[in-house]
């Protein structure tokens, strides 16, 4: 992997800008004294690892060209389970039916996740993992969860607009769908788009970074755990399963 300036710097920016939400969100979830809150800072804990891993990834392909695809497949599994920690937290919080009604359903979810991205691994010709990349067919994967995840966060946020716009402006929203935006750019460049799509991707991942950084510290008060809260969506009210049941 040839070392590269500039996205190098966006990585080391992902970095802090993913710590920061750490920092943001630790406190607030601990002060609501509901334990299944915390995956959302260690969610955005685990995207920090992964894009630290990132970061040094041509630092250890260049002692190596074996590391290459291991560290490519750490770090895409690693942001792929701090995605799914998020949009975990949001479907308990919002008691979304099957996946958000138990942690053990939860633990389910992401531990089917490995399982299937270790069968792709298993199943991959080694000749196609020897380039220095994770197997495309375990990237794709991946890949795909992590759009599904922030697809189901963009969705949460919308399905009450009105409290997300008080809360936010709708901000958190659009933060979501730049992250959305972010795949779209790492998919695209698996189809050898070039320059343009990693601008998309990580135009997409800086933007949604720089707003949900923004939108937790932009006109809230310290110690304001409940504004946090609402400004990441989590004043929605749950998802009733017996009022879709009803008759109108």
């Amino acid at each position: 992997m040839v070392f590269d300036p500039v996205l190098e710097s966006v990585n080391v920016l992902s970095v802090l800008a993913t710590a920061a939400l750490v920092i943001l969100t630790a406190k607030p979830c601990r002060a609501s004294g509901v334990p299944y809150l915390l995956a959302i800072p260690a969610g955005f804990g685990l995207m920090t690892v992964a894009f630290a891993v990132q970061a040094f990834e041509p630092f250890l392909v260049s002692f190596s060209q074996l590391l290459g695809s291991p560290v490519e497949a750490v770090w895409l599994l690693t942001q792929a389970y701090g995605a799914l920690f998020l949009a975990l937290a949001y479907a308990r919080r919002t008691r979304l039916p099957l996946v958000g009604e138990s942690t053990s359903a939860a633990l389910l979810t992401a531990a089917l996740v490995t399982l299937a991205f270790l069968g792709i691994r298993l199943m991959t010709p080694t000749a196609e993992a020897a380039g220095g990349v994770a197997p495309p067919n375990g990237e794709l994967f991946l890949r795909v969860i992590i759009v599904a995840a922030f697809v189901y966060l963009t969705y949460e946020t919308l399905r009450n607009w009105a409290l997300t716009q008080k809360a936010s402006q709708g901000i958190v929203t659009i933060g979501f769908i730049f992250f959305l935006m972010e795949q779209l750019g790492f998919l695209l460049a698996l189809w050898n788009l070039g320059s343009v799509a990693l601008f998309l991707a990580y135009e997409g991942r800086i933007m949604g970074l720089f707003l949900l950084n923004a939108v937790l510290i932009v006109g809230i008060r310290k110690d304001d755990s409940i504004a946090v809260m609402r400004r990441l969506g989590l004043g929605a009210p749950a998802h009733d399963r017996l009022a879709k049941t009803l008759p109108t």
